[in-house]
């Protein structure tokens, strides 16, 4: 049995895309003085590597001396009832653990008293404190801006105190996932942002979807009657300069293919760093395709490896070669596929499979019209499809589509390959990256498996188990996107466990979305996990132990798991 590879959903810190120029830029932006202070935009869609432009920003940043760099995500803040107070406490208490020589104590003290007292005012004004003492009283009483508990003036205080920082010549903020926050979340920070550390030296840097970002503005401020139009003028007066990450190219996407299927063949780490390397510079100097010339090299990728990275990104839809995070999403699809096939005894190449899952992910009626067929009327079928194809027809078959045509002619030969059992395999699934949209059924199961209600919840998880293993995969898949957007995850994590246990095919693609997801994770995740009794998710109990990027309750609950079982 061939190892199973797939890539998680985390940012890389190596550029294989070729987001160096954009980092460069905003490089540049951030050392010319007439912007200063600048608010940057990095805007892309889900999945556009906007994570991974940030981890760039930030190792490049770190080479610049006077530099000070803070990386937050208000998605991950403890404190949802005060996100401004959070985000300007973060930067505050990272400058005084950054320059510990330079006596910042009382200062930051000050600024820091300051929202704290706004904290008061406002739990009183929503009701969550009610003894009205006499201090208390004094929260809501306007304050002159010379008061020292009237954020009126803290504006001008932040700005003393880092006017007089001499080390610093630059504080960066980058702000991630700020399109993943609420509505009031989102606007909470743009306020921070603009009304009190927007001062000179201070720069921001918001990696999000503009579009989104701009909807819960427009949400924030509905009850005000002001609109989309208010909403887009806002965004514009906070972020000075826009920046939109590009689309990946069909050449892009290929490298960027080869390149991830490399990094799982190359031995030699430094080898590895060369061929990327390559490319970076090839790249650089706007010469195409990027792997190419590659004969100085210490190791290169086999033929069929750049030929199926070559496969794929001509396939692919072109809103998933748009995609980082989709083109890895299929990656990982295509090698559970390859893997169910393996278990079932199926003997075929992976340029077969893969040319299939680009039939079943793009054109799923022609897909759809040859799983139908039987194994004659099927190879008669292909021999005519691709002779259409390839130009060595002139008439397209009646029971295909127009735009089927560059698939058929791509290699492999299908008319060749033993495609029976497979195809009577992938009938029977449904691609993991295929289907942007559920049936009715699918959409009950995944509200019902995600809900609250233990009655409603083991229904349902009584019922996938028993459904065919594409409905299990298509709400396998869902379930672990609507992760990213519960506040309760226990209900969501059990469930994912519960078909795990019934379904060992697809044990692999549930540890991996349990793993991708890991930081929405609530503590009951840890013991659903070891409960199941999986390898596959016990193994990720010892990874959450050591995670920095999850809930500090989760980690602990993991950390005493993996303790007891040591």
């Amino acid at each position: 049995m061939s190892e199973l590879q797939l890539w998680d959903d985390n940012p890389t810190t190596v550029d294989l895309l070729g987001f160096t120029s954009i980092v460069d830029t905003v490089v540049a932006a951030l050392q010319a003085p007439s912007l200063d202070p600048v608010t940057i935009g990095i805007n892309a869609p889900w999945g556009g590597g906007k994570s991974t432009v940030l981890g760039l920003l930030h190792e490049a940043l770190n080479q610049e001396s006077g530099y000070r760099v803070i990386r937050l995500d208000p998605w991950e803040f403890d404190d949802q009832f005060d996100v401004r107070g959070a985000v300007i406490g973060e930067v505050l208490q990272d400058l005084l653990t950054a320059y510990p020589d330079e006596d910042l104590g009382d200062s930051v003290k000050g600024l820091l008293e300051r929202i704290s007292w706004s904290r008061v005012a406002a739990s009183m004004a929503r009701g969550r404190l009610v003894a009205q003492t006499e201090e208390l009283v004094k929260a809501f009483t306007p304050q002159s801006r010379e008061d020292a508990k009237s954020l009126a003036g803290f504006r001008s205080e932040f700005a003393k105190l880092l006017q007089d920082l001499a080390p610093l010549k630059r504080l960066v903020v980058l702000v991630d996932d700020l399109d993943r926050c609420l509505p009031d979340a989102v606007m909470a920070t743009l306020e921070a942002i603009k009304l009190f550390l927007s001062v000179k030296k201070v720069a921001f840097v918001l990696a999000a979807d503009q579009e989104m970002v701009r909807e819960s503005i427009a949400v924030s401020l509905d009850a005000t009657g002001r609109g989309e139009q208010f909403a887009l003028r806002y965004l514009e007066k906070i972020v000075q300069l826009p920046l939109s990450l590009p689309r990946i190219s069909t050449d892009e996407a290929g490298a960027f293919i080869a390149l991830l299927l490399s990094q799982r063949q190359c031995e030699q780490e430094d080898d590895y760093k060369q061929l990327v390397g390559h490319a970076q510079q090839r790249r650089a100097q706007g010469r195409s395709p990027v792997l190419a010339d590659m004969q100085d090299l210490p190791w290169v990728p086999d033929a069929d490896t750049l030929g199926l990275a070559s496969r794929f990104s001509t396939g692919l839809a072109g809103h998933r070669s748009g995609s980082p995070r989709s083109i890895k999403r299929f990656l990982n699809a295509f090698a559970l596929r390859t893997r169910i096939a393996e278990r079932h005894g199926i003997d075929i190449e992976a340029s077969v499979i893969a040319k299939f899952m680009l039939l079943e992910d793009s054109l799923s009626k022609d897909f759809e019209t040859l799983v139908r067929l039987q194994e004659a009327q099927r190879t008669e079928l292909l021999e005519r499809w691709q002779a259409w194809g390839r130009d060595q027809e002139k008439d397209k078959p009646a029971e295909v589509t127009e735009d089927s045509r560059e698939w058929a002619a791509s290699d492999p030969d299908l008319t060749t390959a033993p495609i029976g059992p497979y195809l009577s395999l992938a009938a029977s699934l449904v691609s993991l990256t295929a289907a942007a949209s559920l049936t009715q059924q699918q959409l009950t199961w995944v509200g019902d498996l995600a809900s609250a209600s233990e009655p409603h919840r083991r229904d349902a998880q009584a019922e996938i188990v028993t459904a065919l293993i594409a409905d299990q995969q298509a709400v396998v898949d869902a379930l672990v996107q609507r992760a990213r957007r519960e506040s309760e995850t226990d209900p969501l994590a059990e469930s994912l466990a519960h078909i795990a246990i019934h379904t060992p095919e697809l044990r692999p693609a549930i540890a991996q979305g349990l793993w991708e997801i890991r930081k929405y994770l609530m503590p009951g995740s840890v013991v659903d996990m070891d409960n199941s009794g999986l390898e596959e998710l016990q193994a990720l109990i010892p990874r959450l132990a050591e995670a920095t990027d999850i809930d500090p309750a989760t980690r602990e609950i993991a950390q005493i798991t993996t303790g007891r079982k040591g």
